[in-house]
């Protein structure tokens, strides 16, 4: 009988990471209900803003679900929201007012996320 190679330990952090920030966005999306989301420099609301919303959770837990199982299509999935996200940010603190401390963080953290899954690429195997 064949065995699956075992996750390593930081995909595994990734994924419960992944996990809880879907939690922590379904918190944030009930506890805020008139937050507008920006999305490429501006400021989404009503029905729009709301299922954009709505999106980043089912990501973040089939993201974190694939990383904990260290599934191929995980790291696919992983990088295009990653590059989204940096897209978006890059967009964002273009367009939106100052000021931008969270915005610049977030795009830092995005490209050492990425060069992160690029160099763990070959550990997201089955």
């Amino acid at each position: 009988m064949r065995r699956e190679p075992a996750v390593p330990l930081d995909l595994i952090v990734l994924g419960v990471l992944m996990v809880l920030s879907g939690g922590m966005d379904l918190y944030l999306i009930v506890a805020n209900p008139e937050y507008g989301i920006p999305t490429f420099g501006t400021k989404r609301t009503g029905a729009v803003g709301w299922a954009l919303k709505l999106i980043a959770p089912p990501i973040h837990f089939v993201s974190g679900y694939g990383a904990l199982r260290g599934r191929r299509w995980a790291w696919r999935f992983l990088m295009l929201y990653s590059l989204y996200g940096l897209a978006n940010a890059a967009v964002n603190r273009m367009l939106l007012p100052a000021p931008h401390r969270i915005r610049t963080l977030f795009l830092i953290g995005t490209v050492i996320f990425i060069g992160y899954l690029y160099i763990r690429r070959e550990h997201f195997r089955s």
